[in-house]
């Protein structure tokens, strides 16, 4: 009997997985059990499984397929280039905006800043199919892109707006991956516990004149992002002195 209850929970959930690729959201468990052919409690066994493997999650206690972004190490493109490519369903909220000093010694000697040089500092965030993937901060120097202050930044690119208003574009960049918790602003726009792992990516983005265009500090949910390394030879790829 034991058997038969494990393989009728493991026929659900290869069945729950086709569903994946087809819907974004799940109707009720009644309708789910009606429609797979199990009862409530097989149901209920296989999400719970898909669940703890992140297959699954619930947004509003509805069931919503978990499906993760592709991105790739190597790649120079803008976040919304990359998830483009993956063809997903983004929205780009922007959260806040100023014009602030900064201490850091890092970003200032990326900005060759002079004292009391200012920058831009625009927060946003990113939805994918209503669910909060992305908390991200760029910063770019007030004197060479003072109009950015007066661009309504949601669902718009800002390395297009930057081509289009300032003919610059991002030529090339740095990227450094490391762990972080996540804080209360960072918790509150994510919709997750307070300190919950999260991966940090922060770029360092030069013009085709070797200029500094940006830095962007980004803080993805690791369990809606993979990094893929794409090379033909990873042996012989190193990085510039």
């Amino acid at each position: 009997m034991e058997y038969k209850d494990i393989s009728a929970i493991k026929k659900a959930e290869e069945k729950l997985l086709l569903l994946l690729n087809k819907v974004n959201e799940f109707p009720s468990e009644r309708k789910i059990a009606e429609e797979l052919g199990v009862s409530r409690s097989v149901l209920r066994s296989a999400i719970h499984h898909l669940e703890s493997e992140n297959e699954l999650i619930r947004v509003n206690g509805k069931l919503k397929a978990n499906k993760m972004i592709s991105i790739g190490l190597l790649g120079n493109g803008s976040m919304s280039q990359e998830i483009q490519m993956d063809n997903r369903n983004i929205e780009i909220i922007e959260y806040s905006k100023e014009i602030i000093n900064t201490s850091n010694k890092k970003v200032q000697k990326f900005f060759k800043l002079e004292d009391n040089s200012q920058l831009i500092k625009l927060a946003r965030f990113r939805r994918n199919n209503g669910i909060p993937i992305s908390y991200e901060v760029a910063y770019m120097d007030y004197r060479k892109f003072p109009e950015v202050m007066d661009v309504d930044f949601n669902n718009k690119s800002l390395y297009e707006f930057l081509n289009r208003y300032y003919s610059v574009n991002v030529a090339y960049g740095r990227e450094e991956i490391s762990c972080v918790k996540s804080d209360e602003i960072k918790s509150s726009v994510l919709k997750i516990p307070l300190e919950t792992p999260l991966y940090k990516v922060s770029s360092y983005n030069f013009d085709n004149e070797d200029n500094p265009v940006e830095h962007t500090d980004q803080y993805l949910a690791g369990d809606k992002f993979k990094y893929i390394l794409s090379a033909k030879n990873i042996f012989d790829y190193k990085e510039d002195e």
